[in-house]
């Protein structure tokens, strides 16, 4: 893809993987939602070239994929606790 056409489709491309992540936020899937987020919004940051129009579609298609049922979202990982150690005095 050329580098102007690059130019002009990938905010088109970025608004919909938004919409994709706002769809996964209001069917419960935060995680997922954070996770896609993030990826495309480091994409979208960098340098607008093929790469970034590929990661960019490749995070639309996971997001649909969960969405349709295709793909199992990726599991939240609850934060761990650091231990309690009990002091004897």
């Amino acid at each position: 893809m050329e580098a102007s056409s690059v130019a002009q489709a990938l905010p088109e491309l970025y608004r919909t993987v938004l919409e994709r992540v706002g769809s996964l936020e209001h069917t419960g899937h935060r995680h997922e939602a954070f996770l896609i987020r993030r990826a495309a919004t480091t994409a979208y940051s960098k340098a607008w070239d093929d790469g970034a129009h590929r990661r960019l579609s490749v995070l639309q298609l996971r997001a649909e994929r969960v969405l349709g049922g295709m793909d199992r979202p990726r599991a939240s990982l609850a934060p761990r606790l650091a231990p309690r150690w009990s002091r004897s005095a």
